[in-house]
């Protein structure tokens, strides 16, 4: 598992995974209600989708996080088009297909990890 930055040292950090996702792009399917969802209850939210090279790979990859603590404290991994099933990484893994749940748990991870 990779180690998370310290505050000072994720603020210098740029993201190199992958592409801003804000609020108003969309997939089209569950995950848009997901990470609307971790929007409101985490406001500090910034998700980046990953950029792959080749057109047939897999860029349902998601790194979220904030400025303050890092921009990619959490992974959720997804279907096509945003579809379940949702993989959920940080210092544990977990798997739904219950999107509220799965923000739920992205939030609660969020917070554990700001201070």
């Amino acid at each position: 598992m990779r180690t998370i930055p310290t505050a000072p040292e994720a603020k210098r950090r740029p993201s190199l995974r992958g592409r801003p996702w804000s609020s108003t792009d969309r997939t089209g399917g569950p995950l848009d209600g997901l990470l609307d969802r971790v929007r409101e209850t985490y406001p500090h939210l910034i998700a980046e989708r990953l950029e792959v090279a080749h057109p047939g790979d897999d860029d349902n990859v998601y790194f979220l996080g904030d400025h303050e603590r890092g921009l990619d404290r959490v992974q959720l991994d997804t279907g096509p088009d945003g579809q379940p099933q949702f993989i959920i990484e940080a210092e544990q893994r977990h798997a739904t297909s219950d999107p509220d749940e799965a923000a739920t748990l992205i939030t609660t991870w969020l917070r554990a990890t700001h201070r």
